[in-house]
């Protein structure tokens, strides 16, 4: 790779939308506020509501398998030992990338060091957020396994105030209105991304035990989402994919969601995001009373 990662990412993506391998969503964004908390609305543009509808019909085809063969024209790099990056050909924010296995694992597979490595190798070259849907109740759309990576500007996480209170210990952020935990991380971990994976790696299975997460033939029982960046690391269960039609994947829990149409934002703010969100996090108890 010659250049910085974000870099060859930008260079890329200019050539794949000339050549129409990039096919990105158009959405209108609007700030919604409930009480302290801030988020940030996508709705998909009814303008160009034919060429959206098309691609995201396209993105949720599960028929074929398309990291394996993948598009060369949205080929950024190689990144890790076990993996490739890819521009995400429907993408919202720019320089949206995929983490993808160079060899075929379930979405729903444990997350493993390889995994974290090629998350770190992204992170200390973009100041951004990785994040992983753990399944499709999770709002996973390919059973490719795969991370996500998008790089981060000022006010891009409108939760980001409550996501830093995270302590250095596995446990719940209590500003935050949703079923969760997570830990802070410590200082400069990209430095060293082979430590720095094996940390993640530990913690990680540390935080799915405290959510009751159990796992067993490297696959948790219920989904989850997991989001990362440079300072800490949080995991979401999962319970079921939509609020009121509305599709929900890792991002919703940092304070950025995307509707489809006006009626669905309409609905979405009615109801309450900050209910919507601990609705998609509802506990799933077996008999004894925890996550089955």
């Amino acid at each position: 790779m010659t250049g910085s990662l974000l870099q060859r990412a930008q260079h890329v993506s200019e050539t794949a939308l000339r050549n129409g391998a990039l096919q990105p969503l158009s959405t209108i964004i609007e700030t919604v506020c409930e009480g302290a908390l801030r988020f940030q609305l996508r709705t998909l543009s009814s303008l160009k509501y034919k060429e959206n509808t098309q691609r995201i019909k396209q993105a949720g085809n599960h028929t074929t398998n398309p990291f394996k063969p993948y598009d060369p024209h949205l080929f950024v790099c190689d990144i890790g030992p076990s993996h490739i990056c890819l521009l995400n050909k429907f993408n919202i924010i720019e320089n949206h990338l995929l983490l993808v296995t160079r060899e075929f694992e379930p979405q729903t597979n444990l997350l493993n060091p390889s995994d974290f490595k090629a998350a770190l190798l992204g992170l200390k070259e973009i100041d951004g957020l990785v994040f992983y849907n753990g399944g499709r109740e999770a709002g996973a759309s390919q059973p490719h396994k795969h991370l996500q990576l998008i790089p981060v500007k000022p006010g891009d996480l409108p939760l980001a105030m409550q996501l830093s209170g995270f302590s250095d210990r596995p446990e719940a952020n209590p500003a935050l209105p949703f079923h969760q935990a997570g830990i802070q991380l410590p200082v400069n971990i990209t430095d060293d991304p082979d430590a720095g994976s094996q940390w993640l790696y530990n913690h990680y299975l540390t935080l799915l035990d405290h959510l009751h997460l159990s796992h067993k033939m490297k696959q948790t029982t219920i989904a989850y989402n997991l989001l990362l960046c440079r300072e800490w690391l949080m995991l979401v269960p999962r319970s079921t994919e939509s609020f009121a039609s509305v599709s929900f994947n890792a991002l919703a829990f940092c304070g950025s969601l995307l509707v489809k149409n006006q009626h669905q934002s309409d609905t979405l703010k009615s109801a309450g995001i900050t209910n919507a969100l601990l609705s998609v996090t509802g506990a799933m108890t077996n008999k004894s009373g925890k996550y089955a």
